[in-house]
């Protein structure tokens, strides 16, 4: 595994956080903590090391199956493509090519500034050769008493989209809650919201777990006033509070994904509405994780 980069920080009531990077490995957030509390499900290191999927992997410029996949290099390059052809995959960084590679970055005790570009070189490669397009795309977190903000941008040459597709750990009972809008995405067919996803209240998501989940949401705010979008994820180790927002009013929305038996669930901010299909070659996502802990 490559060189591992932490933030810490206090909380104001002096209870340590810990945030641990993994630059050269994807920008990936190997580790979050509130004192002995973990939220990244340290059982997915292994989704990791095999195909820099697991604990808190990015997502873009792209996320889906591109039918028209780069090709001109060796695919020796990267050991996970030879497995995935055997399963039946096509494109190889179906999450992007982001995760995939180093990033460049700067970092002090609370903050880390990340940038990757299409002009960037992986092995003598340029990475917009295994992406099919030109972009560059900037991380920045910052570790701060209240917790972890995030600033993820990206310019591209098409229409790209950048998420976060953490993987938090869960097991028992849980809960996915927020305001979200009265249509979700389950694959390509968009669906009204059942009712028991509600619990009687219209446009307020309370998605119980475990059961299977690979759905898209689209978010809403409680008041005309609030800035940022609001979801919540209850387990029986913690409480996450995941507020998060975009550069556009439209293109965003949230991947709920939760495989049977599963010992994580994925929440990802996304800064499209339809991330096969996103329409912006320029946007921005802001995502602030806050830890509250059970007493």
């Amino acid at each position: 595994m490559t060189g591992n980069i932490q933030l810490k920080n206090m909380t104001l009531l002096e209870e340590p956080l810990v945030a641990t990077f993994l630059p050269e490995g994807g920008m990936n957030l190997a580790s979050y903590k509130l004192g002995n509390v973990e939220v990244i499900d340290q059982n997915t290191r292994s989704l990791y090391e095999e195909r820099k999927a697991g604990l808190g992997a990015l997502i873009g410029p792209h996320f889906h199956q591109r039918e028209e996949v780069s090709t001109g290099y060796d695919e020796a390059l990267f050991p996970h493509i030879a497995k995935g052809k055997k399963e039946g995959r096509k494109d190889p960084f179906s999450h992007g090519i982001g995760r995939y590679v180093p990033w460049k970055y700067v970092a002090s005790e609370t903050q880390i500034k990340a940038r990757l570009r299409g002009d960037d070189l992986y092995q003598g490669v340029p990475l917009k050769v295994f992406e099919g397009q030109d972009f560059v795309m900037t991380y920045e977190a910052r570790l701060l008493p209240s917790g972890l903000f995030i600033e993820y941008k990206v310019e591209s040459e098409k229409p790209s989209v950048i998420g976060l597709h953490y993987y938090y750990a869960f097991s028992g009972k849980g809960s996915v809650h927020g305001s979200v809008q009265n249509t979700y995405r389950d694959q390509k067919e968009w669906k009204p919201l059942p009712k028991e996803w509600t619990e009687g209240n219209e446009n307020h998501l309370h998605f119980s777990l475990p059961q299977q989940a690979d759905f898209g949401f689209l978010p809403a705010k409680k008041t005309p006033n609030e800035h940022d979008y609001h979801l919540i994820l209850d387990t029986d180790a913690y409480s996450l509070h995941i507020d998060y927002n975009t550069a556009s009013n439209t293109e965003i929305s949230c991947q709920v994904f939760h495989p049977d038996k599963a010992s994580y669930v994925c929440i990802e901010p996304l800064s499209a509405k339809n991330p096969a299909a996103p329409l912006l070659k320029q946007n921005a996502l802001e995502v602030k994780l806050e830890i509250f802990k059970y007493t």
